[in-house]
């Protein structure tokens, strides 16, 4: 049977306003409206909503006072050319969005739902989605140095022209992940990859992985 592959996102912004800082803020309904060259360190944006909006060379904040994205609905957005020394979006929602040329330092993400996402050309450290749900998500031409999905539920998603160093997968829930081309340094949760698409290249370099997960030995 044939790896299904992800489904793309369906994004439609005509018509946008300018958003400016001031609009940004806990609970505020943000809809049809452009972010562009704003720093939005220490903002405070909890279980607000972006819908159909785009942000352009947005600094989402430095490691110390990045903004505050819990809970968040991004829906039918397009983010590009941004940067967010650490992302913080635990418990939000990523549904429809297209983001491309963005570079994250630590995505802490947990807990997450995410649906029809594109990551495209992206440059990411370490990717927290712990415990989250990711359905038709799609990493294409990114370098992510670990990207963590324990206790993850995963449907739908692939890796195509990307790197990945670390790959951690303990107790997840992997159906149709194609992750054909990655050559990962580590795989924690090897047992895991039940639901994982892999090729033959793979298989031999991966073979030590597996028979140590299963207590073979080689000699």
């Amino acid at each position: 049977m044939a790896t299904e592959s992800p489904r793309p996102p369906k994004l439609s912004l005509d018509d946008l306003v300018q958003g400016f800082f001031g609009d940004i803020g806990p609970e505020e309904f943000l809809e049809g409206m452009e972010f562009s060259d704003l720093n939005l360190a220490e903002a405070d944006a909890t279980q607000a909503t972006f819908l159909d909006c785009r942000m352009t060379n947005v600094n989402f904040g430095d490691a110390e006072a990045p903004i505050d994205l819990s809970g968040v609905r991004i829906s039918g957005t397009e983010i590009t050319d941004c940067r967010a020394d650490t992302w913080t979006m635990p418990r939000g929602n990523l549904l429809h969005t297209d983001v491309s040329g963005t570079r994250i330092g630590a995505g802490v993400v947990y807990d997450s739902v995410w649906e029809k996402v594109r990551f495209t050309n992206c440059r990411i450290s370490y990717l927290n989605l712990r415990e989250s749900k990711l359905t038709d998500v799609e990493f294409r031409d990114c370098k992510i140095d670990e990207i963590d999905l324990d206790r993850a539920k995963v449907s739908r998603v692939a890796f195509p022209g990307s790197s990945v160093g670390v790959f951690q997968c303990e107790g997840a829930t992997l159906g149709n992940v194609d992750i054909r081309g990655l050559e990962p340094h580590k795989i924690s949760g090897v047992h895991s990859l039940r639901g994982a698409t892999i090729d033959d290249t793979q298989l031999m370099l991966f073979a030590e992985l597996f028979a140590s997960e299963l207590g073979i030995t080689v000699e």
